[in-house]
C-alpha cells in the first residue's frame, strides 16, 4: 500500500507540473531547493572520459548528472588556407540534436537550436584562444590544418552548450596530428602515421551558463539564479549569462560573456557575496577549477 501511495503522490506530481509548470518551478524557488534536489546555485556532478572512439584523431564522453550527455570527435583534414590569412589552420565545430537526445527535435536538416549552439560554441572557441590558429599551419599560404569538432548530444536534459563546450576543449586535447614529412600542396602531403604530435593547447577554458528566473511575492518582482540548467527550467528562465572562464592569474580570466534575454534582475535570491554578475563570475571560477581537474586527469590516462 505504501508502494501505491508513493506512486500515485509522483503521477500527482507529474501531472500538476505538466498542466502548471510555472507555478511548479516558482514552488521549489521559493523552498531554495530544485527539482532534483540541487540548491540554486549548484552543478550537476561532471563525468568525462577521452579517447572513447577509435577513429578520429581525438574525443571525449561528457554527462552531466543523468540527463546530459555529449560526444565529441574530431576529424582533422590537409586544406588550404584563406589568402589573407596564409599562416592560419581552422577550427570548425558543430552540435548535432537529433530525436535520439530529445522527442522535441525532429530529423532533417539542423534545427535552429543546433544552429544556434554550434554559433555559441564557434565563438567560444574563437575567443578563448586556446588553440592559436598559427599551431596549425602547416606550410604558410599552400597548407593547414582544418580540424573539425564534430558534438553529437546523446541526451539533453537541459545545458547541453556547456557540455558541448567541455566536450570539445576536452577531444582537442586529446587529438594527436600525424606527423607532416613533406608538403607541396593541401592536396599532396606526405605524413607518418605512426609519428603523432599533441595540439599545442595553451590552457583549458570553461564554460559556465546561469539561468534567471523572474517571480513575483505579494506583487514584488523577484529574481531567482540557476546554475547548471535543467530542460524543464530552460523553458521557463526569462534569460541566461554564458560565462567564459580562462587561466589567467587576474581579472583577465573572463574572455566570454554572453547574456541572452531580459530579467528584471531584482532582489536576486541567494546573493551573498556582492551584484549578481560577480556572484555568477565566482562561481564559473570555481566550477572551472573543479571541470579542468577532470579534463586533465583524464587526459593523463
Amino acid at each position: 500500500m505504501a508502494g501505491n501511495g508513493a506512486e500515485s503522490a509522483d503521477v500527482q506530481t507529474a501531472i500538476f507540473k505538466k498542466l502548471y509548470p510555472v507555478d511548479f518551478l516558482r514552488r521549489h524557488l521559493e523552498e531554495q531547493v530544485r527539482e532534483d534536489g540541487r540548491a540554486l546555485d549548484e552543478f550537476r556532478p561532471v563525468s568525462l572520459a577521452t579517447g572513447i572512439l577509435t577513429h578520429g584523431s581525438g574525443s571525449a564522453l561528457v554527462r552531466f548528472g543523468a540527463g546530459t550527455m555529449v560526444t565529441a570527435a574530431v576529424q582533422a583534414q590537409v586544406t588550404e588556407p584563406h589568402h589573407d590569412r596564409p599562416h592560419e589552420g581552422f577550427i570548425v565545430p558543430s552540435i548535432d540534436l537529433s530525436p535520439l537526445c530529445s522527442p522535441q527535435y525532429r530529423l532533417g536538416p539542423p534545427s535552429d537550436d543546433a544552429q544556434a549552439l554550434s554559433h555559441y560554441l564557434q565563438l567560444f572557441l574563437d575567443q578563448s584562444q586556446a588553440l592559436p590558429r598559427e599551431s596549425l599551419c602547416i606550410e604558410p599560404g599552400v597548407a593547414v590544418w582544418s580540424l573539425h569538432v564534430d558534438v553529437v548530444c546523446v541526451s539533453a536534459d537541459g545545458n547541453v552548450l556547456d557540455a558541448a563546450a567541455l566536450a570539445a576543449i576536452a577531444a582537442l586535447g586529446d587529438c594527436k596530428l600525424p606527423h607532416v614529412l613533406h608538403c607541396e600542396s593541401a592536396q599532396m602531403c606526405v605524413c607518418a602515421r605512426e609519428r603523432t604530435e599533441k595540439l599545442a593547447l595553451q590552457y583549458l577554458p570553461i564554460l559556465s551558463t546561469f539561468g534567471l528566473y523572474d517571480s513575483y511575492v505579494f506583487r514584488l518582482p523577484s529574481t531567482y539564479l540557476l546554475a547548471d540548467l535543467a530542460a524543464f527550467e530552460e523553458s521557463l528562465v526569462s534569460a541566461r549569462t554564458h560565462i567564459g572562464i580562462g587561466e589567467a592569474s587576474d581579472d583577465a580570466d573572463v574572455f566570454f560573456l554572453r547574456h541572452a534575454g531580459n530579467a528584471l534582475a531584482a532582489r536576486a535570491q541567494g546573493l551573498h557575496n556582492g551584484e549578481l554578475l560577480e556572484h555568477c563570475i565566482d562561481a564559473a571560477r570555481t566550477h572551472a577549477k573543479v571541470l579542468r581537474k577532470l579534463v586533465r586527469e583524464s587526459l593523463k590516462q
